[in-house]
């Protein structure tokens, strides 16, 4: 039998008060006392009850869970969601390391009466959303980020990972490289089915037989990607394009294409789903992909306000955001127009 939704009125019976008085603490009102206001916290968090206004303090924290802290992509969003909310709340942020057991363990203490918003990007190997589900029950709204689950009813900021994608494969294919080998940190991630699906597609589309062999998976911490880059080159036939995921990995593969003396671009190109600023101080300076990180900050951040002014919000909101290519010198091949 399905369990039925808890109201004020159940949690008013269980503390012998008026509905009123549940209703005037849930919303925060001046004419409820704090000692009040805690107890009808502490006995809707037990019932599992659940509102948009179930907040105890306006003045809340603001919980941020990312994946990865020494990355330019969160490094940036993060500054400028703290920017937008000018100090108005505390920001703590915490690391999950791509660790689901970690961020559950991180999400289950939270505590909702100084949490006022969560803003979490899941973990690579995240299967479902059951943990933030529990948070939410307990009165802290949920903001998804990037790394989303679409089958949970809350605001989503993502990128168009498969237009990312296609730009850079599509990019390449027209710089004629024909043998492009990609490096995916996760086979079960949906961001890298999407960039996949679009490599794919761009390579069927201008008739380029697709190769498995091409497609490595690691989790591409600093140890692997040496490990991937050798394995690419000693695929025969070698691939003459690298996509990498990130600016480290590219400037990694940099390195040991000069150690081979493998010329790039002219034998080897080289691009990076980043757009990290040393990018382009690079030798060869590397193509990327330039996303709109500043605004996306600024859009979580004027979404935080209304969530902890207790203004009404779009819970199926997806904010999908559009990237630009930036073609630099280790895909721009001096012997092809």
């Amino acid at each position: 039998m399905k369990k039925s939704k808890v109201t004020i009125y159940d949690i008013a019976r269980e503390l012998k008060v008026a509905p009123s008085t549940i209703s005037r603490a849930i919303s925060n009102s001046d004419l409820i006392s704090d000692d009040v206001k805690e107890k009808v916290r502490a006995k809707a968090i037990e019932m599992g009850y659940n509102s948009r206004k179930f907040r105890v303090n306006k003045e809340g924290t603001i919980a941020i869970v990312v994946p990865e802290i020494n990355n330019f992509f969160y490094n940036r969003i993060l500054s400028s969601i703290q920017q937008k909310i000018d100090n108005k709340y505390l920001v703590s942020i915490f690391c999950s390391f791509n660790s689901v057991k970690t961020e559950k363990a991180i999400v289950s203490k939270l505590d909702p009466a100084q949490v006022c918003c969560l803003v979490i990007t899941q973990s690579m190997d995240a299967k479902d959303s059951s943990h933030i589900a529990n948070a939410e029950k307990k009165g802290i709204h949920v903001i998804m980020l990037n790394r989303v689950d679409y089958d949970y009813e809350c605001p989503k900021f993502v990128i168009d990972n498969y237009m990312d994608s296609y730009l850079l494969t599509n990019h390449l294919v027209g710089s004629n490289y024909r043998r492009i080998a990609f490096a995916a940190k996760h086979f079960d991630c949906p961001i890298y089915k999407e960039r996949i699906q679009a490599y794919k597609d761009v390579l069927a589309a201008n008739n380029i037989p697709f190769n498995q062999n091409y497609i490595i998976y690691s989790e591409l911490t600093n140890e692997d990607i040496n490990e991937v880059v050798m394995r690419f080159l000693n695929l025969r036939p070698r691939p003459d394009a690298f996509i990498l995921p990130g600016f480290t990995a590219a400037l990694q593969a940099i390195s040991i294409m000069k150690v081979y003396n493998i010329s790039i671009p002219n034998e080897m190109a080289i691009v990076s789903f980043d757009e990290d600023p040393e990018c382009k101080y690079s030798s060869p300076a590397i193509t990327g992909i330039e996303r709109p990180l500043v605004e996306i900050g600024n859009k979580i951040g004027e979404l935080i306000f209304s969530i902890c002014s207790n203004k009404s919000y779009d819970k199926n909101l997806i904010n999908v955001f559009k990237s630009n290519l930036v073609i630099r010198g280790s895909s721009l091949r001096l012997d092809y127009k």
